[in-house]
């Protein structure tokens, strides 16, 4: 015989409240977690200008002269190395035996080279350095030619020293520099530090050549 529906099912099913405790104790523990391996990449920033072609057609009154010429500093980037000019002409350098009277002002110069910047490939100018081994493993060094940036901070010092309100320098390099070379002339022209660790601020206003790509 069927039993009556109330006396089939005589309770009521109660709404279960859900609990967020376990849920929420262990977002609090990922948080941290995850902040402390969180990893900070800084970027740096280097403020660079093209050259204006022409005047503005608002400039109403032409600017005056200045009392001195502006230098006009150049550094031409080459697979043989940094050819430095102004306002006077080519800054000529010291010839070594053996070189060119009329070649750049700082030619490239065969150093042992760290491979870590260079996996997979060669040390810029790439041109003379392809007939040696590429760089394969980190923590290698081998012989390559490479530019001698820290003849040209010693340079740019001096051009500093003899010219110390000019601020800037103009980059220019051929169609296959490649651009770890013209990077390093920035920053090589930009500031450097002296031996008692601070830092002295050379040409900090780059402009690119037209010819750069």
């Amino acid at each position: 015989m069927a039993k009556k529906p109330s006396e089939r099912r005589s309770y009521k099913e109660e709404p279960m409240e859900l609990n967020l405790t376990p849920m929420m104790n262990l977002i609090s523990i990922l948080i941290p977690a995850l902040l402390i391996s969180t990893v900070f990449v800084e970027i740096a920033v280097v403020n660079v200008s093209a050259p204006a072609i022409g005047s503005s057609p608002d400039q109403a009154e032409p600017e005056k002269k200045p009392d001195k010429p502006p230098l006009n500093l150049t550094i031409t980037i080459t697979d043989k190395g940094y050819t430095l000019a102004g306002a006077g002409g080519v800054l000529g350098g010291t010839p070594k035996e053996g070189e060119e009277v009329g070649g750049p002002t700082i030619p490239i110069i065969q150093k042992q080279t760290s491979c870590d910047r260079y996996l997979k490939t060669w040390p810029p100018p790439r041109v003379k350095n392809k007939v040696s081994p590429r760089c394969e493993q980190a923590g290698d060094s081998r012989t390559f030619w490479v530019y001698d940036t820290d003849v040209l901070s010693k340079k740019l010092v001096e051009i500093k020293d003899a010219f110390p309100d000019e601020r800037r320098v103009i980059i220019a390099a051929e169609p296959e520099t490649e651009f770890e070379s013209i990077t390093d002339v920035m920053d090589a022209s930009r500031e450097i530090k002296d031996p008692g660790g601070e830092t002295r601020t050379l040409f900090d206003e780059v402009v690119l050549s037209p010819g750069l790509s």
